[in-house]
């Protein structure tokens, strides 16, 4: 007797469907392990963000002393759900409007911008115009199309990785980390935080640095995007064939994940720092944002090159490993 879920023992049905939706599987699993791998880190730089500590080195410490391991995974939560979904949406969309735009230019002129059939253009080392157009366009699309998933849960994660810090307006001066007090302070859970947003700002609250949110991500994603495909398919020439098949997609990942940064990280630290003191004393978020305007908009830039190149090298070896291994499927 057929059931909902007789696919999942049924061999061909399985694999029809794992490879109808190959970038959803395997987007979705990379994701959760690259997730999970760097999440300390994203403590960490979000931390230096809106606060005036002068090192990593010194942020870390005092994590430690006022906030013990916790401090190191506050907020895993609401990554883990939402970047999960946005991701998968992301990759989605990404290969969608690709594969539009691809064909809207094979109507124009004859010749998809990622189909060329020019002997020249499968010798070239580095892809033409065209194609860096089509992967910059559609990753800035898909960037626009996550960002009103996107924003509130990331907006959750930062007023939980700051709860802290805000209780105490001391917490935005420069001797932050000499003060250990914090440690037995309850820290603002990630429901409870978006209860008290909506209570305070409203809806729109859950939506604060949104025109920022949507810009870092639309020059981010399609910088991106861009990046990782063209360095991918630079390294895999470069390479060969007989390579790892997850060496180039480990070098275009932490190459496409790294960069974008200097672009957009003045951006991020802006949406960050408003949103971060979101549930403070109208007095403490004054003091706060005094102290913070002072800092630099790249601070804790070197802590998130460092996360995000190491994410993106686990997200992309195993995300290509996955979908060769679908592709082979009987």
């Amino acid at each position: 007797m057929s059931t909902p879920f007789s696919w999942i023992t049924d061999t061909k049905t399985r694999n029809s469907h794992l490879k109808k939706y190959s970038v959803q599987v395997s987007s979705g699993a990379s994701t959760v392990c690259a997730t999970l791998a760097l999440t300390p880190l994203d403590n960490v730089k979000t931390r230096m963000q809106t606060h005036n500590f002068q090192s990593v080195g010194e942020c870390m410490r005092y994590i430690w002393r006022t906030e013990g391991p916790r401090g190191y995974v506050a907020g895993a939560l609401p990554p883990l759900a939402s970047v999960t979904v946005v991701r998968v949406l992301s990759f989605t969309a990404y290969s969608w409007a690709k594969e539009k735009i691809s064909s809207g230019t094979a109507m124009i002129n004859g010749t998809g911008a990622l189909n060329s059939q020019d002997p020249q253009d499968a010798r070239r080392l580095v892809p033409s115009i065209s194609q860096l157009c089509t992967y910059t366009a559609a990753g800035a699309f898909a960037g626009i199309v996550t960002a009103p998933l996107a924003c509130p849960f990331e907006l959750a994660k930062n007023v939980v990785q700051t709860s802290v810090l805000v209780a105490n307006r001391a917490q935005a001066a420069p001797g932050a980390a000499q003060d250990a007090s914090l440690r037995r302070k309850p820290r603002v859970g990630t429901i409870e935080a978006i209860r008290k947003i909506i209570k305070i700002h409203g809806v729109r609250g859950l939506y604060t640095g949104f025109h920022l949110h949507v810009m870092r991500d639309a020059v981010g994603t399609g910088l991106y995007f861009s990046i990782y495909e063209s360095v991918k398919e630079m390294a895999s020439k470069e390479l060969g064939e007989k390579t790892s098949p997850v060496g180039a997609p480990a070098i275009a990942g932490a190459v496409c994940s790294t960069l974008p940064w200097f672009c957009t990280y003045p951006l991020d630290t802006r949406k960050t720092r408003a949103q971060s003191v979101l549930l403070g004393k109208s007095k403490e978020v004054g003091e706060a944002s005094v102290a913070v305007a002072k800092s630099s908009m790249y601070k804790g830039l070197s802590i998130i090159l460092l996360r995000t190149g190491i994410n993106n090298m686990i997200l992309m070896c195993i995300m290509e490993y996955l979908k060769g291994r679908i592709e082979k499927l009987p």
